[in-house]
């Protein structure tokens, strides 16, 4: 829960926290009446009124969600008689009346809402996240960007708030969308200040919010019903010029593409809104796809799921996994994935050069002393390239890429020679040739 501004309230030591609630359909939940159609929201809200809570309520297709405050004891924050703030009941003792009173049942989390995070980590760099951060997540790379979905809520935060990578976060249940985007650490969900919410890169799409206990429509400039006129506005937030501008900055949008950016944020909240977006901004739109429900990243044939293991195993795995970005690093390390018998090649030469060193730093000499250095240091490297060598073949081993024997021999063609003087064959080892 997050801490929010209590200036309003008249016991200037309390601290009031936002609190979720969530009631879902007629054809998920049961009901009194069992009429089978989705319970009206009246009944909700005279329980509410009854207690004079101070809450905001909005009506999505497959559910209704309700925002509430509570101070540290629990307890919802209601409006007194003259119109201050004082604690009223807990949100099990307004589960336990609305369900006596209309038979909807009063969740504290979101059963519907699904959450993916996007991160600017390619496949190699998944396991060491993995180790670092001690949670378990079901991956995606493409194009130098992950698509994680964790195991568990508690990892998503956890992972969420400790970042130090550029990241997306997207959550959906089918009504109420977010694309928030997370830099250095900073996390959109901590600001709750009503003036710094405007600075936040994320982008909302959603039901409008309303009072749901009325206190806001009584007579009367009260600290409670300015207080839930805060709070309605605080959940309504919406997306503002400056936010949908920031989005546009951190991914370079020319004048022309923030326009578009602009139209999807105006636009009704669809699951089609946030697959948009993505591709606008050359994200995987197959985060999209599975925030909403349409895919799921488990059956995906890319996918790869990440236990926390030690450091130097994460590193081992990185180290022979195949990346997707087009970085020149990435380049060369896909060619040494899929051809590691380029590693032989390169090993064979430098075991060559330092045998040869070393029979020249023999003679002795005034440079016998750099030459047994060098010769040193490229047997050394010679022997760590060939146990990378041996890393890949293993790898490859385990994920089964290589033919077992009772498949026959594997004829491997020769490949065309490239003129001399050419820069083809270096340009088709970096990737560069596609002809």
């Amino acid at each position: 829960m997050t801490s929010l501004p209590a200036d309003d309230i008249a016991s200037p030591t309390s601290t009031w926290d936002l609190v979720p609630a969530t009631v879902l359909c007629a054809t998920e939940a049961a009901t009194s009446d069992d009429s089978g159609q989705r319970p009206s929201c009246d009944g909700m809200r005279r329980v509410i009124t009854d207690h004079r809570l101070i809450g905001a309520c909005a009506e999505g297709p497959e559910a209704t969600q309700l925002m509430f405050l509570a101070d540290a004891a629990g307890r919802l924050a209601r409006a007194a008689e003259d119109g201050s703030v004082e604690p009223g009941c807990t949100l099990d003792e307004l589960s336990a009346t609305l369900s006596q009173a209309t038979g909807q049942q009063l969740r504290s989390e979101h059963p519907g809402l699904r959450r993916v995070l996007l991160v600017r980590l390619d496949a190699p760099e998944l396991p060491v996240l993995a180790a670092l951060s001690g949670t378990g997540f079901t991956a995606v790379s493409r194009q130098g960007w992950s698509v994680v979905v964790f195991d568990a809520e508690v990892d998503f935060w956890a992972v969420r708030t400790g970042l130090a990578e550029t990241a997306v976060a997207l959550s959906s249940d089918g009504a109420t969308r977010s694309f928030e985007v997370l830099l250095a650490g900073e996390d959109p969900a901590a600001v709750t200040d009503l003036e710094a919410a405007d600075a936040v890169c994320a982008l909302e799409w959603g039901p409008e919010w309303h009072p749901a206990g009325g206190v806001a429509d009584e007579a009367g400039e009260t600290p409670a019903a300015r207080f839930e006129r805060d709070l309605v506005r605080l959940c309504s937030g919406g997306t503002s010029d400056l936010q949908i501008e920031s989005v546009a900055s951190v991914f370079d949008l020319d004048p022309a593409q923030t326009n578009r950016l602009r139209n999807y944020v105006l636009a009704d909240s669809s699951d089609l809104v946030l697959e948009s977006v993505l591709q606008l901004l050359g994200l995987p739109v197959l985060a999209a796809k599975v925030v909403e429900g349409r895919r799921e990243l488990v059956g995906t044939a890319e996918a790869e799921h990440y236990e926390p293991t030690g450091v130097g195993s994460a590193l081992l795995r990185g180290m022979t996994t195949e990346p997707t970005g087009d970085g020149l690093f990435a380049r060369y390390q896909r060619a040494l994935v899929r051809r590691p018998e380029l590693l032989l090649a390169v090993a064979g030469t430098e075991t060559a050069l330092g045998v040869g060193l070393a029979g020249a730093a023999r003679r002795g000499g005034a440079g016998a002393r750099v030459l047994g250095t060098l010769s040193a240091a490229l047997l050394a490297d010679a022997a760590a390239e060939s146990a990378y060598y041996a890393a890949l073949r293993g790898a490859r081993r385990r994920r089964g890429e290589e033919r077992s024997p009772a498949d026959g021999p594997t004829t491997l063609l020769p490949e065309p020679s490239a003129a001399p003087g050419s820069r083809a064959r270096l340009r088709r080892f970096f990737g560069l040739h596609r002809g």
